[in-house]
């Protein structure tokens, strides 16, 4: 399955790129499709959604075709369907 991807704010500088596109196997959901989505991206972008330990940071949103999501939930994922990541944006 493709999913779109959408990265704001310290996400998006460390992907280098807004938006892209991946390719899944038809049955990835969230978590599993968030680990292959940072260990494309780099360790870095892994720091900025995953702790040392490997959980999740929830001060990032997630976002799949326009409604927030918990990564607790572990929602299932379907072909074409957009994923947005946001990071926490600090500053004054």
């Amino acid at each position: 399955m493709k999913l779109k991807l959408r990265f704001t704010a310290q996400l998006k500088d460390l992907a280098g790129l807004g938006t892209d596109e991946i390719t899944l196997n038809e049955n990835e959901k969230l978590q599993s499709s968030l680990k292959i989505i940072a260990e494309r991206y780099g360790e870095q972008f892994t720091h900025v959604l995953f702790d040392e330990n490997g959980n999740y940071r929830n001060s990032n949103l997630i976002i799949i075709n326009q409604d927030q999501v918990n990564y607790d939930e572990n929602s299932a994922l379907n072909d074409g369907d957009e994923l947005t990541l946001m990071s926490p944006i600090a500053g004054g």
